[in-house]
């Protein structure tokens, strides 16, 4: 028996509720292309006005966006708005483009989509294995197998492939592993001494670094301040020990590094939603032994 072509594309038309934000999914598919006469141009579609994600797996194919043509290899996408000033094809240098994409109506995306496109700009790379995708290969599957089968599902789908989209843009820069050396030391220094830290003077100079040019590259690096990562580090040992230990809350402030109990509280909840002796005590919250902050 014949192995059967994972290709396919699978089109939505659902009637949404217009007074509710649904995300809507137009279409999605997984092709591979060969003929030379593939050519969509952006301006003469009358199917918009509609956002595309073109992810490429093999081979590759060129967009074109205003003046500046782009070679679409193995790991690249693209993203167009239709109707738009792009044109995307199968060039004579290339014997096939295989891709997955996901067209998605405009409505109630807008902002998101401008935010996307600053986030990751107009051509992406995403590896294989990474969470994006991962996500769009998974919505696919769904499309596939007949499980999209109303506008909400389809809407939490593209919803779920969009947040893994756009973390995508802080995910690199967060990894500590690509941090520059001078970021990594301070960040160390910081998770060392963060309890008795007094000025920002003191984690510039553990990078070697001016205050002014250390705040924008830890900035940059980091997606935070340094400054919000030292409060990052005060709160989380904060919350261990108030769950496990019979420290006084303003014991507990003065030994994660706040000179007094009200200043902590403070930022304690302005951090967490609740003071912390509610937090202790897990007084009309759920019990948390551990919180996690960006």
């Amino acid at each position: 028996m014949a192995t059967q072509q994972p290709y396919g594309v699978y089109g939505y038309r659902f009637q949404d509720p217009p007074e509710l934000p649904i995300y809507q999914l137009f279409a999605t598919g997984y092709q591979e292309v060969t003929e030379q006469d593939y050519y969509w141009d952006g301006m003469k579609r009358i199917d918009g006005p509609l956002y595309l994600f073109q992810y490429t797996v093999s081979g590759f194919g060129h967009f074109r966006l205003g003046e500046q043509t782009h070679e679409i290899h193995a790991g690249t996408a693209f993203l167009a708005e239709i109707p738009g000033d792009h044109h995307y094809c199968l060039p004579r240098a290339s014997d096939h483009w295989s891709f997955y994409f996901v067209l998605f109506r405009q409505q109630h995306l807008h902002a998101l989509w401008n935010e996307l496109l600053q986030a990751v700009g107009v051509t992406p790379a995403f590896e294989p294995s990474s969470a994006v995708v991962r996500t769009l290969q998974s919505l696919y599957a769904e499309a596939r197998s007949n499980r999209i089968r109303s506008s909400y599902q389809a809407s939490s789908l593209i919803y779920g492939f969009l947040m893994e989209l756009l973390q995508s843009s802080t995910a690199q820069q967060k990894e500590k592993a690509n941090w520059p050396q001078p970021i990594k030391q301070s960040a160390a220094f910081m998770e060392a001494e963060f309890h008795r830290l007094q000025s920002l003077d003191d984690v510039a100079g553990a990078a070697g670094l001016s205050k002014y040019y250390f705040t924008r590259m830890f900035t940059q690096t980091t997606g935070i301040s340094p400054m919000d990562y030292v409060t990052k580090l005060r709160i989380e040992k904060a919350v261990r020990l108030l769950r496990s230990s019979s420290l006084s809350v303003e014991e507990i402030a003065y030994a994660v590094g706040y000179a007094s109990g009200s200043y902590f509280s403070k930022v304690f909840r302005s951090r967490v939603g609740f003071p912390p002796a509610d937090f202790r005590l897990a007084k009309e919250l759920p019990s948390i032994d551990r919180l996690q902050f960006d």
